[in-house]
């Protein structure tokens, strides 16, 4: 599949904590929009966490820690801000659908690295 083209200059990093991680998520004016918290609990995936008022990042940043956990089989947390003025609703969705292709790749190599140990 062809890599798609990085709409506002979207960064993903991934940090280690232990077992676990932080992605932190940017593009365009980077800031904190929204955290989310996954976490197993009695064998069930919880998603915990917040978005600031006016910032819509926090559906997607919930969406995106409980895949990463789901996948991962650790606590992962998802920090996330990208700001672009005057966003039509085609770049937010090219944002959206870049953001998932890349967190999916991401957490693809983290599954990968891991069934090597």
């Amino acid at each position: 599949m062809d890599r798609e083209i990085n709409p506002c200059d979207i960064k993903i990093r991934v940090q280690p904590m232990g077992k676990d991680y932080a992605f932190i998520i940017t593009g365009g004016v980077a800031h904190i929009g929204a955290c989310a918290v996954a976490y197993f609990d009695r064998g069930q995936i919880i998603v915990e966490g917040a978005g600031l008022p006016s910032h819509k990042e926090w559906e997607l940043a919930k969406e995106l820690a409980l895949k990463a956990t789901k996948v991962l089989r650790v606590t992962t947390t998802v920090v996330m801000g990208i700001h672009v003025d005057h966003a039509t609703k085609e770049m937010i969705e090219s944002i959206v659908s870049y953001v998932r292709v890349e967190m999916d790749r991401q957490i693809q190599i983290l599954n990968d690295d891991a069934s090597l140990l």
